[in-house]
């Protein structure tokens, strides 16, 4: 996916957020890794099953030895052996729980690095779009400033004003030049931090849609600390691995149990080969009596394990619903922010045109206009920044309660 962006990026098609994330998730290493790491834990399930699982083996020898009670002759043997084990009093079946515990807690552990790289994405995606609505922002303070200057140049020619009227303009056009050129180097930067969030450090990414546009969110906070605890993925790895400790738990119980298998095999040899044939077959019970302590500090260890993997879930769920509540009362700051910055902006609009009106006119100076272009220019980026709060602080939200949407 990601190549297909590169190929792409020369048509100069606009990208957007949901295929951002299709690329990331296709290709970024962090998931790689983590899915590998489902695939390594699933394979213990079949490891821990495999010793209930009829076991055969072959082998072949030749022995020969020089003494004055033999014949110098050396001796073969060859055999196949066959081993099942019949009864272990469920230890095997607690291993094979155990790994599957261990698989399911590591699958909810790449469902919260997948929640970490589409947060990433959607962080630098809405990052890029408020570098390009800045850029926007300080490109209109600087054609205000060239028709400030362009007017100045005019009236001081007819000598209606002074000279200083020029020198401000061109000195408040220089200035807003450079917020230009640095608010083109933001949008730059920004592309980098989405190509390196998407997992593709040098792709060359033209332009993304905008996404800034922001509706209020009506969610309660306790509907939002519900969902969390339902859907958080940390915690749902946490709770696997709780379960786990209690199976080991059980497991470490069993050490001084006994174990019921069966064998059977056929050897063929002697001093020649094939001269001596012969099969046997056997019944083992192995009742261990003593380990020197060993299951007892088995126990203790994975009772102690079982109260820490415990501790940390309610520790996690306790941060979690802190991290859920501080994010609700973030967004709803937001939201007020918002609503503030746009009656702002409405305002040093209406200031600006009349300041304009006024200067074009003649009779406005350049104190009035500068701090009307000032101004606007100012609530105008107040009120990017609070479109980029607003989306930021429901992304945070929404990741807080966990099971992010690839969109």
């Amino acid at each position: 996916m990601a190549l297909m962006l590169f190929a792409g990026s020369a048509q100069a098609a606009q990208l957007t957020l949901g295929e951002c994330i299709a690329a990331a998730i296709a290709s970024h290493p962090d998931l790689a890794g983590s899915a590998a790491q489902v695939e390594s834990a699933r394979a213990t399930i079949g490891q821990n099953a495999a010793d209930g699982n009829l076991q055969a083996s072959a082998g072949s020898s030749y022995t020969r030895g020089d003494s004055e009670y033999s014949d110098n002759s050396g001796s073969y043997n060859t055999g196949v052996s066959l081993s099942q084990s019949i009864y272990d009093w469920g230890k095997r079946n607690l291993k094979v729980k155990g790994a599957k515990q261990n698989t399911e807690a590591a699958s909810s552990d790449y469902m919260e690095m997948r929640d970490t790289v589409i947060a990433n994405v959607k962080t630098a995606y809405y990052g890029l779009n408020d570098a390009v609505r800045q850029y926007a922002v300080a490109k209109t303070r600087y054609d205000n400033y060239v028709k400030r200057l362009d007017w100045a140049k005019s009236y001081y020619k007819v000598g209606t004003k002074a000279k200083i009227e020029v020198t401000k303009a061109e000195s408040d056009l220089a200035t807003s030049k450079l917020t230009l050129v640095q608010a083109s180097s933001s949008i730059a930067q920004n592309k980098a931090t989405l190509a390196s969030a998407m997992g593709a450090p040098m792709l060359a990414i033209d332009g993304v849609q905008d996404a800034l546009g922001y509706q209020a969110w009506g969610i309660s906070q306790d509907t939002a600390v519900q969902r969390a605890i339902a859907s958080r993925p940390e915690l749902a790895a946490q709770q696997q691995r709780v379960d786990y400790a209690k199976t080991n738990l059980e497991l470490q119980k069993k050490g001084l149990t006994p174990d019921l298998s069966a064998g059977a095999g056929y050897t063929v040899g002697n001093s020649s080969a094939f001269e001596d044939n012969g099969w046997n077959a056997k019944l083992s019970l192995n009742v261990p009596l003593l380990d020197g302590g060993l299951t007892k500090s088995k126990v203790a260890g994975a009772s102690a394990d079982l109260k820490a993997a415990q501790a940390k879930l309610d520790s996690l769920s306790n941060s979690v619903m802190l991290e859920v509540r501080k994010a609700w009362q973030s967004l709803l700051e937001a939201n007020e922010s918002l609503t503030a910055s746009q009656k702002a902006e409405r305002s040093a609009k209406a200031t600006l045109d009349l300041a304009l009106g006024r200067y074009k006119a003649g009779v406005g100076d350049n104190l009035e206009i500068s701090d009307a272009v000032e101004g606007y220019a100012t609530a105008q980026s107040n009120t990017v920044t609070s479109l980029y709060n607003c989306k930021t602080a429901r992304l945070n939200l929404e990741r807080a309660m966990g099971g992010l949407e690839a969109k």
